[in-house]
């Protein structure tokens, strides 16, 4: 299993890039890769198609522990 970030390097796409293929802002990528949310299932399969891979195969960070949210 890959993370997003992992699949995005792997495919050399920008981050602004991959918001615009799967239909959301460069922001909601940033925190998908921090682990801040995960995505929808739309978004999922989204993301599964731009990259190629299953939707099983995606990998999220997990939430970001002793952080305060701002």
């Amino acid at each position: 299993m890959k993370t997003i970030r992992a699949l995005r390097d792997a495919a050399g796409i920008t981050q602004l890039d991959l918001a615009n293929r799967v239909g959301v802002t460069p922001v909601t990528v940033y925190n998908w890769e921090r682990g801040r949310y995960e995505p929808k299932a739309s978004q999922l399969r989204a993301l599964a198609r731009v990259f190629g891979v299953s939707m099983d195969s995606i990998d999220f960070e997990g939430p970001m522990v002793g952080k305060a949210a701002a």
